[in-house]
């Protein structure tokens, strides 16, 4: 059954439940004050009640099982908006209870029980989101132990539902008997924090705000609850409900844990560590290509980096030569012997590992597993390397837990492949350039896989459309642009130029896309991504060498983008409501210039908004210092004329226009440096 359909079966199934026990209790309440002969079962009544508590909180389940995005601060403001719509109804209902507070209608046993009855439906609503949201957020980067525990304390809070049938009074020994292991296993999991890890040091300050704004929401149901079993008639009385306490406890516990890691955290910024050091992983397979180190080092680099980074079980690395023969076997916590009967097991299921990547959640769900039941691994992970087509070999990663690679993960790991492919196919190159005097060959080749640096395809959005154009000088160059897109509404543009041409350029340029890679899933404002990327790259490249760069961040939602320029030539703006061409200047130096913490008084971020059929072309110098035979540069205002007379047609015919009119002005193909332009038109 799809997803989506087992959810509105939910929704569905929740009102129903909750419309029926509310028309039960009314009607009961109603037959007792009128003498009138009618029988209802307590069983009955705790059946619904327990039916609707199980309904709302699968709701949730299966709805944040979908989210794969581990935006922690997304998590957290969803448990807001969620408790304080819920809260402000309750509120409204306190304050309607306090106007009528010495009329007749407060000794209405039907009308107490009727907005109590309300906020039972807001109350569980509000905790079913929390409890999974917590539950999202406890098992980011899941050991077993954690797995296990959590599943465990999930059956057991549901279990606790059951106890909806009997009555257990606080001071019962009973009682601490059945919450005994929901106290303990809830405490352990509360500790649970590493989510904090990764959040910079504003994002800690949010968590804090809303995690402090959850205890009073949570704290004011409580409250309500406490009153109402003290002052009221109530045919359902929510504190005598274990199930209910249970999670307002687990709630509160989490809360006052994860307030208490993130104040001690707050003078770190752990999360900047970790990226750096993914960062530094891409420096050094660069610096091994520059410094002439041996190919075995970016495989022990490469699986290294790969198991740390995903906290993988274990890892093994084939690598074959040109002819596809076995060149080079590393393995990791795993013996030769199993890794054969797990490949054993993919062939028979027609799994290629040579072929294209493959992620399985549970390799002991897949037939002809039984030789490897007894193995502890169950996630695989296979990703070939592949450079120009062809294969240079497969890294395999495995971790003990079923599904157990993020999306981040994942895509760290990809581009940790894709980085070593470029360094063992380039090592190749110059020991064949060295060996057979076939330099120009070596460089054809470096351009191919260095296009495959750039995105295969730009982000298709209905909102946003874009072309882009790229030729080197030489036959690798230094020019950059990439696109990454963290929602259907909002997105990343970033445009460089890397000093000086060839190869060299070209493996900065490779260093540029690795900074990018990590530091953009920081989501962090622009001008802290460019101070973030200058000491990243201050450690890694050569001392007269230095980028410029354009970052923009696109909130198609609102409608704004904001960007920060570091000495890269200013972005050309066309406004369809004013008709007006210009260039959005703002302050920047290129990276790797300062190299030092005094760089954040050289960058400037700036906000700007848009409307539909506004464009905006990015691009390096090689476009506007393209010269023509008289040595007349194309220029900025030849450019900045070209797009307000074409600013009415779509992206491609706009960039043709460019491709035309520039050849046409310097009456050769034969290129001074590299073109590169991207053009973006809001629809």
């Amino acid at each position: 059954m799809p997803i989506k359909t087992s959810n509105k079966i939910f929704v569905v199934l929740a009102a129903l439940s909750w419309i029926s026990l509310l028309a039960l209790n009314l009607y009961t309440i109603y037959a007792s004050s009128n003498n009138i002969p009618f029988y209802i079962s307590d069983p009955l009544i705790n059946l619904l009640l327990s039916l609707f508590f199980c309904f709302v909180f699968l709701y949730f389940k299966i709805e944040l099982a979908k989210k794969r995005s581990s935006n922690f601060i997304e998590l957290l403001w969803q448990v807001f908006i969620i408790g304080s719509s819920t809260i402000l109804v309750s509120l409204f209902i306190k304050f309607f209870l306090f106007l009528i507070d010495q009329s007749e209608l407060a000794e209405n046993i039907i009308l107490v029980n009727f907005l109590y009855h309300l906020n039972i439906g807001l109350i569980t609503i509000f905790l079913g989101n929390a409890f999974y949201v917590w539950k999202k957020m406890i098992l980011y980067q899941k050991s077993r132990l954690t797995n296990i525990s959590w599943y465990i304390f999930e059956y057991l809070v549901y279990a606790s539902i059951l106890l909806n049938f009997f009555y257990f009074d606080i001071t019962d020994w009973r009682f601490y008997i059945y919450t005994s292991p929901l106290t303990i296993l809830g405490l352990m999991l509360s500790f649970n924090v590493k989510w904090v890890a990764f959040l910079n040091y504003k994002q800690k300050w949010q968590s804090i705000l809303l995690i402090v704004l959850v205890i009073l929401i949570s704290s004011t149901f409580l409250q309500e609850i406490i009153e109402r079993h003290i002052t009221s008639s109530l045919i359902i009385d929510l504190a005598d409900n274990i199930f209910i306490i249970a999670v307002f406890a687990f709630i509160l516990l989490n809360c006052f844990t994860s307030l208490l890691v993130l104040l001690f955290h707050l003078p770190t910024s752990s999360v900047f560590e970790q990226k750096f050091g993914e960062v530094m992983i891409f420096q050094k397979l660069n610096q091994s290509i520059q410094m002439g180190e041996k190919e075995e080092e970016v495989y022990e680099i490469l699986i290294e980096s790969s198991v740390n980074t995903v906290m993988a079980d274990a890892a093994w690395l084939e690598i074959v030569n040109e002819k596809g023969n076995f060149k080079a076997f590393i393995n990791k916590n795993i013996n030769e012997i199993d890794i054969f009967e797990i490949k054993k097991v993919l062939r028979k299921n027609s799994i290629n590992i040579n072929n294209e990547p493959h992620y399985i959640k549970n390799i002991k769900n897949y037939n002809y597993s039984e030789r490897i039941k007894d193995l502890s691994f169950k996630s695989i992970l296979i990703v070939p390397l592949f450079s120009n087509d062809q294969l240079l070999g497969t890294m395999v990663l495995l971790k003990n837990l079923n599904d157990g690679f993020d999306k981040e993960m994942v895509d760290i790991i990809f581009t940790f492949v894709s980085q070593a492919s470029l360094a063992i196919k380039n090592f190749r190159l110059i020991s064949e350039a060295i060996e057979n005097e076939r330099y120009k060959e070596e460089l054809k080749i470096a351009k191919e896989v260095q296009r495959s640096l750039f995105p295969e395809s730009l982000i298709f959005n209905i909102h946003v459309e874009m072309s882009a154009f790229s030729k080197a000088a030489d036959e690798v160059g230094g020019d950059y642009y990439d696109v990454y897109e963290y929602s259907n509404e909002k997105l990343a543009v970033v445009i460089g130029d890397v000093s000086g041409n060839g190869t060299s350029a070209a493996f900065n340029m490779a260093q540029m896309k690795g900074v990018f890679q990590s530091l953009i899933q920081l989501d962090i404002p622009s001008d802290q991504f460019m101070n973030y990327a200058n000491k990243a790259l201050s450690r890694c490249l050569e001392k007269r060498s230095f980028i410029t760069l354009s970052l923009f961040l696109v909130d198609i939602a609102k409608k704004t983008f904001q960007f920060a320029r570091a000495g890269h030539c200013p972005p050309l703006y066309f406004n369809n409501a004013t008709k007006e061409t210009y260039y959005l200047q703002s302050k920047g130096l290129g990276l790797g210039i300062i190299r030092n913490k005094d760089y954040s008084k050289h960058i400037e971020k700036i906000d700007c908004s848009y409307s539909s059929g506004d464009v905006m072309i990015l691009f390096t110098d090689g476009i506007v210092e393209a010269c023509n035979e008289s040595n007349e540069e194309f220029g900025f205002e030849r450019l900045k004329n070209l797009l307000f007379l074409n600013s009415h047609l779509n992206t491609k015919q706009i960039s043709d226009k460019i491709v035309e009119d520039l050849y046409a002005f310097t009456g050769t193909k034969n290129l001074n440096d590299d073109y590169t332009f991207l053009v973006i038109k809001f629809i």
